[in-house]
């Protein structure tokens, strides 16, 4: 009875009770997979349907725990769902749903938990609050609202209750089932997700850090005028609660909203493309939860597409050399040079599994990546093929995954998120995302040339060099742009949700 007096008398909410429930799940996953497969050849064809078995009765049950549990849980599940080519199809595609069904709080728990953060009741402040959220994830839930002082509409983010107490108890608990499996299972390595979750759960819970991260991205794109960003009431915003502009669109895969709107899926995704290249090769400084309830799409007042960017809790700040880094293998991928894609891989510490790491970042088959990932289109089979490769090698994926730099792990998750918006408008495999990231590349690489000459001959020869490259970049630009104007193919009717 202490413990339920303690947690307003929530049963889910005991320590004990969360841990024990990941302690079944945990349990009956392992003994499953022991048990099936068990004495079975990993080349057999029979180890192969039964690991899909055992695959996708883990996916539910781990769904199952993540609703039971809410919180960190539904984070964690979410995270997994969006390392796609990365883990079993069977896990992602599960846990997928946890994107946009997240539990929703009780409207009186998110009543005290707005007064207690901002010492006013939610009438007081506004004289209108929807009941009924907009939108509810794992961390928070969004509610509609109108300002009582002036009218204006804001979004109101109101942190679920418990959830940041029940944290630490729940990333311990992950920790612990971790390093157990990882006992049984030697070749699986877990322990990236782990050192993730620490890293990021404490910035994703304090929301004048998510606000900060808000007002810094306007700040610094404030030259893509398609972008927009919501305003901060930092009046009514502390750690838990976040109170801003209340911004109308579609969600970007909403591919019905684009042909009702006669809206260009193709510019849409060109200035999604631009956006995160900048992002991540020039500023080092990427949202990194692109999922499709984050991005929202409208005409603005001219008639143009604007990008609405929400949710910016999570953010990855990329230190210099591993930027660099990163620019010069998508160089390496773009030329193709397989022997420079092999030296920055290794540099990057992933070792001799290079060519499962090129296969990773660009989720193509080796293959394609030695093609020329810009010079074949993936096709469904590639897709598939490359699926079943991954599925193959979750030992060695593991082992990439728990040796590459820190920064790589949210690039991934970021690229996969991205790579899942395109496909649900029908655009993937556009040249023209490859040149913006081409562009992206040559600029960054040629500021840290800058930075680093030591001669006025160095600086005219990164000029002549960086001038010749721009060139080329740009009449291939419009080399597309007049071909796509003469040839123009109808967005692919696969939509992949």
């Amino acid at each position: 009875m202490y413990f339920l007096h303690q947690n307003d008398y929530e049963f889910s909410s005991i320590g004990l009770v969360r841990f024990s429930r990941a302690g079944i799940t945990a349990s009956k996953m392992i003994v499953d997979y022991k048990w099936n497969l068990l004495g079975l050849a990993h080349d057999s064809e029979i180890y192969s349907t039964k690991i899909k078995e055992c695959h996708q009765r883990g996916a539910d049950r781990l769904l199952a725990l993540a609703k039971a549990n809410g919180g960190v849980f539904i984070k964690v599940g979410q995270h997994v769902a969006a390392l796609q080519y990365l883990l079993p199809e069977e896990y992602t595609s599960t846990l997928s749903v946890l994107h946009s069904k997240a539990p929703e709080s009780d409207l009186e728990e998110i009543k005290k938990v707005f007064k207690e953060s901002i010492g006013k009741e939610i009438t007081d402040v506004f004289s209108y609050f929807n009941p009924i959220p907009v939108g509810v994830a794992s961390l928070a839930q969004v509610h509609e609202a109108r300002l009582a002082s002036n009218g204006e509409k804001v979004a109101v983010k109101i942190q679920h209750p418990k959830v940041k107490a029940r944290s630490l108890v729940d990333v311990a608990t992950m920790e612990f089932f971790v390093r157990v499996a990882s006992r049984i299972f030697p070749d699986l390595k877990l322990m990236w997700l782990i050192h993730e979750i620490k890293r990021n759960l404490p910035k994703e819970l304090d929301f004048v850090n998510e606000a900060q991260n808000a007002d810094g991205v306007r700040r610094i794109f404030a030259h893509l005028n398609y972008l927009k960003i919501p305003e901060i009431y930092y009046d009514y915003t502390t750690d838990k609660v976040l109170t801003m502009e209340f911004c109308e669109g579609a969600q970007i895969n909403d591919i019905e909203y684009f042909r009702k709107e006669k809206i260009d899926p193709y510019d849409v995704c060109r200035k999604i493309g631009k956006l995160y290249s900048e992002m991540i090769f020039i500023k080092g400084y990427i949202h990194c939860d692109p999922h499709p309830g984050n991005v929202l799409v409208k005409k603005n007042s001219s008639g143009n597409p604007e990008i609405i960017l929400l949710d910016h809790g999570l953010y990855s700040t990329l230190p210099d050399d591993f930027r660099i880094d990163y620019c010069m293998l998508w160089n390496a991928l773009l030329k193709p040079d397989k022997d420079e894609i092999k030296r920055i891989c290794i540099k990057m510490n992933v070792g001799e599994l290079y060519d499962l790491f090129a296969c990773m970042v660009t989720s193509r088959s080796w293959k394609s990546v030695s093609a020329g990932v810009h010079k074949t289109k993936q096709t469904k089979a590639e897709r598939l093929e490359v699926q079943e490769f991954a599925a193959s090698l979750i030992p060695q994926i593991s082992q990439v995954l728990d040796q590459m730099p820190n920064s790589m792990l949210l690039i991934l998750k970021t690229n996969d998120l991205l790579r899942a918006i395109e496909r649900s408008l029908g655009v993937s495999n556009r040249k023209e995302g490859f040149l913006e990231m081409a562009k992206c590349c040559t600029w960054a690489c040629f500021e840290d040339g800058i930075k680093k000459s030591t001669s006025f001959k160095q600086d005219l020869s990164l000029i002549f060099n960086l001038s010749i490259r721009v060139l080329k970049l740009y009449i291939a630009q419009w080399i597309f742009y007049f071909s796509s104007l003469i040839f123009r193919e109808e967005p692919s009717k696969e939509v992949i949700l």
